[in-house]
């Protein structure tokens, strides 16, 4: 069974049978069916980095020139790397070349919108401060947007072993809210020792890491609770 790319959904699936169906069989001259094998031909130019010899003089400490036993001064030959461009050529047509773009644009955007989904969900996994109250009186209606804005989605309240199926789980609190959410840890705490299990639980003895996976599985569940 072939392995369906990350940037490929039914939308853009569509876009390029569009895509298809105006550039499809045309040269890069946009001629359909073109006889002419130069029209297909496609020259690209690609930025690289390249090591270039240079002479530089030999200086001591006082930036004098250092001689050799002749008096004639030393150089040392040294390679930095400069810019140049390479030139490639393939056979395309025009559909190739206008859906490699445009692939190449997609995964870009998938990349970027990964970044931030990412940046978000740490920020919010993160945050761990709440106010019970304005800082002076009542909320304005600017200051009830940032008190929201700044809260995390949920606290975590305490960790636990069920008496009905032995298993770890977290209690959650939802923010502004007096839901509570109980999230199976199992997976989490599958690779720890029983040592290292009583510790997390009973004493709250728990690792950077273990503490971040936790924080990842607390949140997983949130967001499947809020938006699913």
């Amino acid at each position: 069974m072939a392995k369906i790319a990350k940037w490929s959904n039914p939308t853009r699936q569509a876009y390029l049978v569009k895509l298809w169906t105006k550039y499809g069989n045309q040269c890069l001259q946009g001629h359909t069916a073109c006889p002419v094998l130069e029209h297909y031909i496609h020259t690209d130019s690609k930025l690289v980095l390249v090591p270039q010899a240079k002479s530089v003089p030999c200086l001591d400490g006082s930036g004098n020139h250092i001689k050799d036993a002749n008096g004639n001064p030393l150089y040392l030959t040294v390679y930095p790397l400069v810019k140049d461009y390479i030139q490639t050529k393939s056979i395309d047509r025009l559909y190739e070349l206008k859906s490699e773009t445009l692939i190449k644009d997609w995964i870009a955007d998938d990349r970027s919108q990964r970044q931030a989904d990412y940046q978000a969900e740490y920020e919010a996994r993160h945050r761990d401060y709440e106010r019970r109250t304005p800082l002076h009186g009542k909320f304005s209606a600017i200051g009830k947007d940032i008190y929201y804005d700044i809260q995390p989605q949920f606290y975590l309240e305490a960790l636990g072993i069920s008496g009905l199926t032995f298993k770890p789980f977290a209690k959650l609190r939802l923010a502004s809210s007096y839901v509570r959410l109980y999230v199976d840890l199992s997976d989490v705490f599958q690779p720890l020792s029983k040592n290292k299990k009583r510790k997390a639980v009973r004493y709250g003895r728990k690792s950077i890491q273990l503490n971040n996976q936790i924080d990842r599985a607390c949140w997983l569940a949130v967001k499947h609770y809020l938006y699913s």
